[in-house]
């Protein structure tokens, strides 16, 4: 569930999707440019993965409910992809939400160190839950762009509050902003931001950092130390226009079980050409986030997505 993007696809071939087996499935006659993607047909992520695909028509069911021509691709994608396919939700008329002219739609996404982490979609009626404990804040739109802009005004570690303004995140001829993105990982900042958050924590906390020990999967992050085991960490906070959002120790700090490193979930957005700033999905971990964009609004609560 992407956010940050609005093809939806999934693999070609057996045990994935064979369109010669379809009743319902017919090709686009149109280019892929013309879809915004380039000319060879390869949609590109974040994370530079690729996939490559064949666009097509095809019927797409939700609950009891049949979706016909929806402009739907079946892909190849890059050696390493981690995913068979992504439904893209993001601004752009290719999304299942432009597709299906959805209005409000939410999502809860279990956290990726429980278990059996449970992930939830929802639309409509249902997508809008309950006010309890809700903070919303306005969603931003920049012109031809796809994604769902946010406007964060200032960060806090413990009670700490940074010296982090809404001017460090403001929107110029395109450039600047913070997203949130559901498709990404981890939360990409201004590097001098990301080493504040890292030099308060540090402070705090007197842990012991790590230089050279990072996780084996995730080479990109850059502050780690010690494990801090069941020790207390200080809260942090990014504060929103009209919303704290609060993120809980296992949605900033990314610590495998029984491992003797941990590392803060942030990663400086040096390369980032457009330099916008990304709220990543670890930081939405157990939060029901809900995007109405007929108020453009984005509202949030705590939940447990594994009882949903």
């Amino acid at each position: 569930m992407d956010t940050g993007s609005d093809l939806i696809w999934t693999k070609c071939g057996p045990g994935f999707f064979d369109s010669s087996k379809s009743k319902t499935f017919s090709k686009v006659n149109k280019s892929c440019e013309s879809f915004g993607l380039s000319t060879d047909c390869k949609q590109t992520y974040q994370d530079d993965k690729s996939v490559s695909v064949v666009l097509g028509q095809e019927t797409i069911s939700i609950g009891n409910e049949n979706f016909p021509n929806v402009i739907f691709a079946c892909g190849t994608p890059d050696k390493g992809v981690p995913y068979s396919g992504i439904v893209g939700l993001g601004r752009g008329d290719l999304s299942l939400v432009s597709q299906l002219k959805e209005s409000v739609f939410s999502y809860c996404l279990g956290s990726r160190f429980g278990p059996k982490p449970r992930s939830v979609f929802l639309t409509g009626f249902k997508a809008s839950g309950e006010n309890t404990n809700t903070q919303t804040m306005p969603l931003l739109k920049v012109e031809d762009k796809p994604y769902y802009y946010i406007s964060l005004e200032g960060i806090s570690v413990g009670e700490t509050k940074l010296p982090v303004t809404k001017s460090n995140f403001a929107i110029s001829n395109g450039y600047g902003g913070m997203i949130i993105d559901s498709g990404t990982t981890f939360t990409y900042l201004e590097k001098r931001i990301v080493e504040l958050i890292s030099d308060e924590f540090m402070n705090q906390t007197k842990v012991e950092k790590c230089k050279d020990h990072k996780p084996n999967d995730y080479d990109e992050l850059q502050h780690c130390f010690k494990s801090l085991g069941y020790g207390p960490v200080p809260k942090l906070v990014f504060h929103f226009e009209g919303a704290d959002w609060e993120l809980p120790r296992e949605n900033y700090i990314y610590e495998k079980h029984g491992a003797n490193v941990a590392c803060l979930a942030f990663i400086a957005n040096d390369k980032d050409q457009d330099n916008v700033s990304i709220f990543g999905n670890m930081q939405q971990q157990n939060m029901m986030v809900i995007y109405d964009l007929g108020q453009n609004s984005l509202s949030f609560k705590p939940a447990n997505c594994n009882q949903l």
